[in-house]
């Protein structure tokens, strides 16, 4: 089975790897704002604009679509372009969909290590016990109204070298990400038309495979 799976999907089953440290007043003081300012949402959905680049080739990889969050671990990416594709977790299954080539793949989410956006989504995640924080000055795209904030694992990990946050300074939602791994290879997103608590449905979550769609399952370890 021939199964393409975008940067969005392989980075949510990153490993993240814990730790503990010391961070400077300020920068603590902004990372716990953007931890609380997830843990009180009770739902969240976004209209996103991603773009991947390669460490060793010069091609960029550009896409769009809506992402929604719920409580107790609900997401759904819906990736309208270049093509469409589902990527929907109800909380304790993970599936990739592609609806154009008739596949799917899907993972038990509860074997899989957590990624910081869906610990963040949770409040079940210590920011500062993973990371290290430090403000970022003169970022590019940066204005008046967004804080910089950069993350960089206390512990070597090959898939995450440094996680870059812009964050509203009237919410502390992320406006903005850049996520860089041990290779090179970058993923950014923007998120515009940020709506919060507008009571999404669990059914929203859900997911069956359509008939006549090849379900890939990895082995379980």
């Amino acid at each position: 089975m021939k199964l393409r799976i975008t940067a969005c999907a392989a980075l949510l089953i990153a490993c993240m790897p814990p730790g503990a440290f010391g961070a400077s007043a300020d920068v603590a003081q902004e990372v716990k704002k953007l931890e609380r300012a997830y843990e009180s949402l009770k739902d969240m959905q976004a209209a996103f604009q991603q773009q991947t680049s390669s460490g060793a080739v010069a091609v960029v990889q550009k896409a769009t679509g809506r992402v929604y969050f719920k409580k107790q671990g609900k997401m759904l990416w819906k990736y309208e372009s270049p093509e469409e594709q589902h990527i929907i977790l109800d909380g304790k299954t993970l599936w990739v969909y592609l609806p154009e080539d008739r596949q799917a793949m899907k993972n038990n989410f509860t074997t899989v290590p957590q990624h910081i956006v869906i610990d963040l989504f949770r409040g079940r995640i210590d920011v500062l016990a993973r990371y290290r924080a430090a403000f970022v000055e003169n970022a590019p795209g940066a204005d008046g109204s967004l804080t910089v904030i950069e993350l960089i694992p206390i512990e070597p990990d090959p898939t995450l070298a440094s996680l870059v946050l812009w964050l509203d300074r009237a919410t502390s939602v992320v406006r903005k990400s850049c996520l860089t791994d041990a290779f090179g290879n970058r993923t950014e997103l923007r998120f515009e038309d940020i709506r919060v608590d507008q009571g999404l449905s669990d059914s929203l979550f859900e997911f069956t495979p359509p008939p006549g769609v090849d379900i890939f399952e990895p082995p379980q370890p």
